[in-house]
């Protein structure tokens, strides 16, 4: 992406792919692992991107993804997914084999797949939501260091994206268990208008439409935070050790710190 400045050492490796995780996956896996394998399972909305920023060079400047990114979130807490986003493909196949074209082999036989009532898995609860805030520059400044004759400087920005989440019964469609998260992006200058946020990520921000890389990852960090808090509930007691145990944070501070 134009504007983002990579990283030689990266390159070096020749850029291999590597697990999308957070700050928060290790929660999700403890999940996974210490509460009981049998889970309810949960179909996923399409969670959208309610914030209405555009770029004119770039397009949705949130990711348009949230709903794939909860999927994975929910498998990487042991959550068994019933798919409801898109069932396109499915229901064409269904029709194939409702018409009785469907086989094994693909050939001419009376041995084609038989179609029965009840053989699609219902889930137990819905997630939806959506992406409700994105907001720039909430507050930057300038440090300056004067050393005899000579004065350095750091500017720092940040940034805010939300994500409301709710737990349904799909049952009775009454609501579980509501999440309404901010996550705060905060970048230092690395060098004149160029900027590192979360990880090794930057962005030249005196290009002006160059903030998309951090805020995805800002978006996939608050989404596996509020999706371990919304299942928690329905994971078992022992859910909560592992939002107990210690894990290494992003920079996630209080929204009214960066308004000072």
């Amino acid at each position: 992406m134009e504007g983002v400045v990579s990283d030689p050492d990266y390159l070096a490796t020749g850029a291999i792919v590597e697990n999308s995780s957070t700050a928060y996956s290790e929660q999700l896996s403890c999940m996974k692992w210490n509460t009981p394998a049998e889970k309810p399972r949960i179909a996923v909305g399409d969670i959208r991107d309610m914030t209405g920023r555009f770029s004119t060079f770039e397009g949705a400047v949130a990711t348009q993804g949230a709903s794939l990114m909860v999927m994975s979130a929910l498998s990487q807490a042991g959550f068994p997914l019933a798919e409801r986003l898109d069932t396109a493909v499915a229901e064409q196949e269904l029709e194939f084999a409702n018409n009785r074209l469907i086989s094994e082999s693909g050939e001419p036989t009376e041995d084609y797949r038989k179609v029965f009532t009840g053989s699609i898995a219902g889930s137990d609860y819905i997630l939806l939501g959506g992406i409700t805030e994105l907001n720039f520059n909430v507050h930057s400044g300038v440090r300056e260091a004067r050393i005899g004759p000579v004065i350095g400087g750091a500017r720092h920005y940040a940034m805010t994206v939300a994500l409301d989440l709710r737990l349904v019964n799909t049952t009775d469609l009454s609501v579980i268990n509501l999440v309404s998260q901010r996550k705060v992006i905060r970048g230092r200058e690395i060098r004149a208008g160029v900027f590192e946020f979360i990880g090794d990520t930057t962005i030249d921000i005196g290009l002006g439409e160059r903030a998309q890389e951090p805020v995805h990852t800002a978006i996939r960090t608050i989404v596996e935070s509020a999706v371990f808090d919304l299942v928690s509930g329905i994971a078992g007691p022992s859910a909560q050790a592992c939002s107990q145990a210690e894990f290494v944070m992003l920079d996630v501070p209080a929204l009214q710190q960066t308004q000072h």
